[in-house]
């Protein structure tokens, strides 16, 4: 473990936490928060390291959200799910791989621009679309979404639910109650396939516990505090309506984008 005061572990914890709250109101993995953090908070933890992390531990803290979302549903969408999911592998794998290929800054560039595109169509999107989806979801949209979902989530460290929710409720596919369970479930083997990529990765750290790109000591302190989090997520998720989940989208999406672009402009 990079360090073992108590200081650390509270951090760690309140970072659990928040992961937990973003993950079950928004469907957000929440490495939008981990990879800063860590590279911030844990002593001799690299970029490359921090993003490999920070999708090894929101496999579990997807997984877990996945039982408790799906409990007692018995019109779990597995069709809409495994056609995200195909896309999303796909492009997670192939993006963890391209990290090492092109310059962080211009990895950064590219999610900025990405966010700030769909940031934008939340915004000025129809604010009256219905409560239920109005279409069938096609095979090809879904993988589309999914790729797009999945190429960011390898090759920044985030779970993808900061790309697929937006997209999956702008296509209209799914219910936005369903939206969260649905993201989580695809982010369970989203990160999968990204862990394995940063696992056989060359490692850049010599910290304990490092497996290729991957650090595993940091999982429990995370998973743990994610579990604390969990209920407030939960309740914010069922009060959301869709106007105000696309809102809340909105606001963090921008947020997000400001601060990568403030981060390739300086750094």
């Amino acid at each position: 473990m990079p360090d073992v005061s108590l200081v650390f572990f509270a951090q760690m914890l309140v970072l659990g936490a928040a992961v937990g709250v973003l993950s079950n109101a928004l469907g957000i993995g929440g490495g939008l928060l981990m990879v800063p953090a860590f590279v911030e908070f844990a002593p001799g933890m690299d970029q490359h390291t921090a993003k490999g992390t920070s999708l090894f531990i929101i496999t579990f803290v997807a997984l877990i959200n996945t039982w408790r979302l799906n409990r007692g549903v018995t019109n779990i969408e597995w069709r809409l799910t495994g056609w995200l999911a195909a896309g999303s592998v796909a492009g997670a794998y192939a993006g963890a791989w391209s990290t090492a290929l092109l310059p962080e800054r211009a990895v950064t560039w590219i999610f900025v621009i990405v966010l700030a595109l769909v940031a934008l169509r939340l915004a000025f999107g129809d604010p009256h679309e219905p409560e239920r989806p109005s279409q069938r979801p096609k095979p090809g949209m879904a993988i589309a979404i999914g790729l797009a979902t999945g190429i960011i989530s390898g090759a920044t460290g985030v779970g993808g639910g900061a790309i697929m929710v937006p997209l999956v409720l702008l296509a209209a596919v799914a219910s936005h109650k369903r939206v969260v369970a649905i993201s989580n479930m695809v982010m369970v083997m989203t990160c999968l396939a990204a862990t394995a990529a940063h696992a056989q990765a060359e490692a850049t750290t010599d910290l304990p516990w490092t497996w290729g790109q991957v650090n595993l000591a940091l999982a429990p302190l995370i998973v743990a505090g994610a579990q604390a989090g969990g209920p407030a997520g939960r309740w914010i998720n069922h009060h959301l309506t869709r106007a105000r989940r696309r809102q809340a989208m909105f606001a963090l999406l921008a947020i997000i984008a400001a601060r990568l672009t403030y981060r390739a402009i300086t750094g």
